[in-house]
């Protein structure tokens, strides 16, 4: 169903309100990332409307993953759910490399997880076998961003470093280890985040988050584990 949205707040979900729409424009029909909702300026027009489903910018903002500091893929933030306490969860896509670079944007999606650092195994998966003639189980560090740290409220961190924070120069990560299942496993061969290998709350400069299969950057060396 695609309900009616109101031209004097053309940015927000007739339902509930939240900021949803890009770049709104009255010959498309949006569909709402907090709850879920369909709606056009025009509904009765729907089936002649392009249907270009949630736009907003914060969730379909890419958040780079390259290996080895090599472009790989890409982790996407979405609502699912209905309600403003819907979680908020991560879809992995990979840059497509098959024979048609332009379908869905040169974009592979994966698969969608709870949190960031087992979106970021499903890449990791994806690069065990692809390109070789068997999979590569070997276990990698894993650079995510830690989304849980206060930057701005937390009284271990300075002032200097909330203005890197501000300026975009620091981010917050947490560093640990992605393993494969094993064979005995019912996903075997598939990758997972190793939680009790996290260390987190590390600040360091901004664009590390990332997939390693040797050694963690220089900035966070010292907190990675061993492999």
């Amino acid at each position: 169903m695609v309900i009616n949205w109101n031209s004097n707040t053309p940015h927000s979900c007739p339902r509930c309100n939240h900021d949803t729409v890009a770049a709104p424009s009255i010959w498309e029909v949006y569909t709402c990332c907090n709850c879920g909702s369909r709606f056009a300026r025009f509904p009765r027009l729907q089936r002649f409307l392009r249907h270009v489903g949630i736009t907003c910018e914060f969730c379909t903002e890419r958040h780079p993953v390259p290996v080895d500091d090599k472009p790989f893929g890409y982790l996407r933030r979405r609502h699912t759910g209905v309600g403003m306490y819907a979680q908020h969860q991560f879809e992995a896509w990979l840059h497509d490399a098959d024979d048609f670079p332009n379908h869905r944007d040169a974009a592979r999606y994966v698969n969608t997880r709870s949190s960031r650092a087992d979106a970021m195994a499903d890449l990791a998966h994806w690069h065990s076998f692809l390109g070789r003639a068997e999979d590569d189980l070997s276990p990698v560090l894993a650079v995510v961003a830690d989304e849980r740290f206060d930057k701005y409220c937390d009284p271990m961190v300075t002032e200097e470093q909330q203005a890197g924070f501000t300026d975009g120069s620091l981010e917050v990560y947490g560093v640990g280890v992605l393993r494969a299942y094993p064979a005995s496993h019912r996903r075997r061969g598939q990758f997972y985040a190793d939680m009790d290998t996290f260390t987190w709350g590390l600040i360091a400069p901004s664009g590390l988050e990332g997939i390693y299969t040797k050694a963690a950057p220089e900035a966070l060396s010292a907190h990675a584990p061993k492999l």
